[in-house]
């Protein structure tokens, strides 16, 4: 099974209800076909870079999983037909614990921007 990182933006009109029913579906995909998500992080409220829809704000989700290529698959599908979900993006990573440590000590010192900087390199 591959490592890989999800984050997804939902709509910020979404309830706290349809953003459980979302992330519960997601992790039932995923799941469902054998894969498992080893961490989760609510990023919150959040300004988008540009309006998406007309909207200036989003709420991000990142997942870190392991599971097979065909659940990532199913996932995005789940993504695409949601009106919820925003925007999307998966990353293939190839080592799901040091990225996840790395993004809790970044973002304990409060200093994302700089992870997204590294990533470009």
């Amino acid at each position: 099974m591959k490592g890989y990182e999800i984050v997804f933006i939902l709509d910020p009109n979404t309830s706290e209800d349809g953003q459980k029913q979302l992330l519960e579906k997601v992790k039932t995909v995923i799941s469902g076909n054998g894969g498992e998500v080893l961490h989760e992080a609510s990023w919150g409220r959040r300004k988008l870079a540009y309006p998406v829809g007309k909207r200036e704000f989003g709420i991000y989700h990142l997942l870190y999983t392991n599971h097979a290529p065909k659940a990532l698959k199913e996932a995005e599908s789940q993504f695409r037909f949601s009106e919820d979900v925003l925007k999307w993006l998966s990353l293939s990573v190839p080592d799901v614990q040091k990225e996840f440590a790395d993004f809790e000590r970044l973002r304990s010192e409060g200093s994302m921007s700089r992870q997204i900087a590294d990533r470009g390199r």
